[in-house]
């Protein structure tokens, strides 16, 4: 079973993503641009060419590429900072 019905990129490394449960969420990732992971991102180009699967995200043709789960690994850690400030 698919997670992610779909997945659109916004302004300032943000990605507005709708679950197949009806949920939506947007995730920040700008915070992890200075990581080896995501560093490649930082591409505007790049970041807006995002695509997924249902299961996985993808840049480039999977030069970058993120499962749903680290996906929401991202948003509970933006939340877990701001609970923290």
């Amino acid at each position: 079973m698919a997670f992610i019905r779909s997945i659109v990129p916004l302004n300032d490394w943000r990605l507005f993503v709708e679950m197949e449960t009806g949920s939506v969420v947007v995730v920040d990732v700008s915070r992890k641009l200075d990581t080896a992971r995501y560093g490649d991102l930082r591409d505007r180009e790049l970041f807006r060419s995002v695509v997924t699967d249902g299961d996985v995200i993808s840049w480039d043709h999977g030069r970058v590429t993120v499962t749903a789960r680290e996906l929401m690994d991202v948003v509970f850690c933006d939340v877990d900072s701001l609970t923290n400030e």
